[in-house]
Formats: C-alpha cells, sequence, structure tokens
C-alpha cells in the first residue's frame, strides 16, 4: 500500500473547501491501494508554523510520497531546500505563491518561499484550471485535480418553501471571511425590491469574528 503523508496547517478537519477536499481524497485513496495520513504544523502566525518543521522532518520517513499542502509551504521550504525531506515531494496548491488576504510584504515574501518548495516537487496538483496558469512557470509538471461536487440523497420529505413568499431563492455556501464578499452580497440584496428574493447564508459565521460582527 502506498503511504501518502499529508501536510497541513492547523488541524485537517476544519470545514472549508480545501480541508474537505483534503478529506475527501483520504477517503478515497484505500480503493486505490493507499492510505493518507495528515500531518499539522501549528496554526500559529506567520511564520512561527515553521517551528513546527522538525516534527514533518521526523514523521515522513517512513512515507512513500509527502504532499504539501499550498497554505504549508512557505513553512517547509528551509527543510526542503536542504534536501532534509527523506520522500517525494508533490504539492497540492489552493492558493497562487503568496497566499491571499496578506500585505504586499508579507505576500512577497511567501510567494518566494512557496516556490522554493514548489520547485523540488516532482508534480503540482492545482484546484482549477486558473490556478493552473498562474503556476505554469514555476518548473515541475502541473495537473489540475478539480474539486467534484456530492450528488445529493432524494429527499425524503418536501422540500421547504426556500422563496418564503418571494419571487426567487438565492443560497450562498462560504465561510464568513473578507475575500467571501459576504457584506458586498448583503448590500447587494437590500437593493433589490423587498418581494424579488430571499437570501439564505451557509457557512461560519467565527472564521474571521471581526468581519463576521459586520
Amino acid at each position: 500500500m502506498l503511504r501518502i503523508c499529508l501536510i497541513t496547517l492547523g488541524s485537517p478537519d476544519q470545514l472549508t473547501g480545501g480541508y474537505l477536499y483534503h478529506r475527501r481524497l483520504a477517503d478515497l485513496a484505500p480503493l486505490h491501494d493507499a492510505c493518507v495520513d495528515f500531518l499539522s504544523l501549528p496554526p500559529a502566525p506567520f511564520p512561527f508554523p515553521v517551528l513546527g518543521t522538525p516534527r514533518v522532518r521526523h514523521h515522513t520517513r517512513e512515507a512513500d510520497v509527502a504532499v504539501v499542502d499550498s497554505i504549508a509551504a512557505a513553512f517547509l521550504a528551509p527543510l526542503v531546500a536542504a534536501a532534509a525531506l527523506a520522500p517525494p515531494l508533490v504539492a497540492i496548491l489552493h492558493q497562487p505563491p503568496g497566499g491571499i488576504d496578506h500585505g504586499r510584504l508579507r505576500t512577497g515574501l511567501q510567494a518566494s518561499l512557496d516556490r522554493i518548495t514548489y520547485r523540488r516537487c516532482r508534480l503540482l496538483l492545482a484546484a482549477s484550471e486558473a490556478l493552473a496558469v498562474a503556476i505554469a512557470d514555476v518548473g515541475p509538471p502541473v495537473q489540475v485535480a478539480a474539486p467534484g461536487t456530492d450528488v445529493a440523497p432524494p429527499p425524503r420529505e418536501p422540500p421547504p418553501d426556500l422563496r418564503r413568499g418571494r419571487a426567487t431563492a438565492i443560497v450562498t455556501v462560504g465561510n464568513w471571511v473578507a475575500r467571501k464578499g459576504m457584506v458586498d452580497l448583503l448590500d447587494a440584496v437590500a437593493r433589490l425590491p423587498d418581494a424579488a428574493a430571499t437570501l439564505h447564508l451557509v457557512g461560519r459565521t467565527d472564521a474571521d469574528p471581526r468581519y463576521g460582527a459586520t
């Protein structure tokens, strides 16, 4: 059986698209004679997750391949540059080098560190075609592994009236963080006539408490 170590940041059980994507890969791995073990760096402020890398070095020794989550790539750059990780490396990217939602200084520094890690990978897995284009110049081969869509089971009862007497129902799924534009969406829907639409928001409101409070 192929032993895969997936290196991420913080708990792998977090409810975001990227973490759920990884969980689904782990669930399906046994069907392909593989197993996925998660190894997490501490979710500390930048750049302190790097303090968890000695543990990564130790726990990846027996793996056949180490998969680097893009949110952990920068913190692994010192180990990777020193060729201190034993197994072959693959990176799985949900964001471009430098990440998102950071200031100019951190974005530039993190992009450089991300690229150090990515250049030493055998393969880069991109979560979208657009991201594959953005990392095409990094060096290693790029392959797109787009997230799928779960098929909902047939409802056992009649569906609820999501329109609630209005013309349409709008459902948006996403955690309440600035880049998701929840406040902008609320402002836009508020400008519609009262009978036009009912808006349903699905997602964590505590992912960014300050933004959620707005």
